[in-house]
């Protein structure tokens, strides 16, 4: 797989732009076709200016300035109290973002995609005048497929297009607006590895541990494949202390789990003090297809106990922790990775060795950090629902996060009303299943504000509380 990073030459245009449709008879018809899009931004043939003096230009009254990503465009305003105070004070637009980019005659049959870190609010993608994709929030990554409507060859450009709508929230705190984390484009070879597709679950056996490694396998070709699958695991210091081989058959357009086993004999522990951590390769191969993708995991074993606490290889730890959002002073939702890796330093300098993602995915950078400083991480999504767009978030999460040593806990939801009633206990449940589904080594909980009511603790695996320090006692005794 390549990777290119799309960070640079961006137009951007704050507001939205009017695309009021002509009377023409014609208009409704060649909207309806693949490339539906043939007036403002979302056209191919749009031009966005933002300073010039040409005369064979259409010049109109639409604002456009060059911008690099991650970009938050609402940060910089100044705050008037008219404004929602629960949002930061600020005024919340709707906004444009396009680009230009070209790809080599020689990717034409390869898989193109986009992964979007992060959009706030809701974003929808567009591809030389082609609906290409859609998020419904802020705080999850999301890739998007071109595959089909990208042109190649020199000379011929891709007009790529994002609308950013800003006018629904997900949260009561501020939530920025823009393409505020990294966008890549993406390049497989029909055979390849699946967006965050490689899951290592270590566990500890009599004879020292093994490595159960699944590696999802994607086969974008229109025929059936034979696939090599290769495993291997380097240590701390880069050398390889575990490999494996596998072959197996997957179907045309087809997506297949393989699972294979790796032993290991004396291993370094990952710990607060000591987050040691390796590096797995996996590899796939058919014929003149081949992809690899390398994720770190960690040695550890913890188990949490109602009476004692939280025990990491066999050690007892108390949880100091915080809870943090995304945003970061000055610069907003758009945070450069050293003030990630920054922010991290400073909590465990002032003596934490927890964090709460409060209360959606956070960056990847971010979680890096805190997995390289021995941080005790709960994970949580934003959506407390199971429609089809919850558990896509959901699923996101966990997939992306598993491999991680520091996260200990999934949460799917906060504060929410309906945890009070059967209704939450049902989300709860299926939520709890498809987390399960892809991850079956951590408790799971949600986070509630209302526990002498809750509905959701008989279902937990730990209890999780915010604020009431005064029901703790009587919660403790009913669980």
């Amino acid at each position: 797989m390549k990777e290119i990073l799309l960070n640079k030459d961006w137009y951007f245009h704050r507001g939205d732009i009017d695309t009021t449709p002509s009377n023409a008879r014609g208009l409704p018809y060649i909207n309806a076709k693949t490339e539906r899009y043939h007036q403002g931004p979302a056209s191919r043939l749009y031009v966005p200016t933002v300073d010039g003096h040409s005369y064979n230009r259409l010049y109109t009254a639409d604002r456009w300035e060059k911008v690099e990503l991650p970009h938050d465009y609402v940060i910089g305003d100044v705050t008037e109290e008219k404004n929602d105070r629960a949002l930061g004070f600020v005024k919340y637009d709707n906004a444009w973002y396009r680009r230009r980019f070209t790809l080599p005659e020689e990717w034409r049959g390869k898989r193109i995609t986009l992964l979007f870190h992060g959009v706030a609010t809701r974003s929808t993608v567009y591809l030389n005048g082609c609906l290409a994709g859609r998020s419904f929030t802020g705080y999850c990554p999301f890739e998007v497929d071109i595959s089909d409507i990208c042109l190649f060859g020199e000379g011929k450009d891709n007009v790529l297009a994002v609308y950013v709508n800003t006018q629904e929230h997900e949260g009561w705190w501020y939530e920025g607006a823009g393409i505020y984390r990294d966008v890549y484009l993406r390049v497989y070879d029909p055979v390849s590895v699946d967006l965050w597709g490689v899951y290592v679950a270590p566990v500890r056996t009599e004879n020292g541990w093994e490595a159960p490694v699944e590696v999802t396998v994607r086969n974008d070709s229109f025929r059936r494949r034979l696939v090599k699958v290769r495993t291997s695991v380097k240590d701390t210091d880069g050398i390889s202390v575990a490999e494996s081989e596998t072959n197996c058959y997957i179907d045309a357009s087809a997506v297949k789990p393989v699972i294979t086993v790796l032993k290991f004999g004396n291993v370094k522990l990952w710990s607060p003090e000591t987050p040691d951590m390796y590096i797995c390769t996996a590899e796939v191969v058919s014929g003149e297809y081949s992809d690899e993708q390398k994720v770190r995991f960690g040695f550890r074993e913890f188990s949490v106990d109602a009476d004692k606490g939280l025990f990491i290889n066999g050690k007892h730890y108390k949880i100091k922790g915080v809870c943090g959002h995304a945003d970061c002073g000055l610069t907003g939702k758009a945070v450069p990775d050293n003030l990630h890796r920054y922010k991290v330093s400073l909590m465990k300098e002032m003596g934490a060795n927890g964090y709460r993602c409060s209360h959606y995915p956070q960056a990847e950078a971010l979680m890096d950090a805190l997995d390289e400083n021995g941080f005790i991480v709960m994970d949580e999504t934003r959506w407390f629902d199971t429609s089809e767009e919850a558990v896509k978030q959901l699923k996101t999460l966990v997939k992306r996060d598993r491999n991680r040593p520091g996260v200990f806990f999934w949460s799917v939801g906060n504060e929410e009303p309906f945890q009070s009633e059967d209704r939450g206990r049902r989300i709860f449940r299926r939520l709890y299943e498809e987390v399960r589904k892809l991850d079956a080594t951590r408790p799971i909980l949600s986070a509630v504000d209302d526990p002498m009511h809750s509905e959701v603790f008989d279902d937990a695996d730990v209890i999780g509380i915010n604020y009431h320090l005064e029901t703790y006692d009587r919660i403790h005794e009913k669980y």
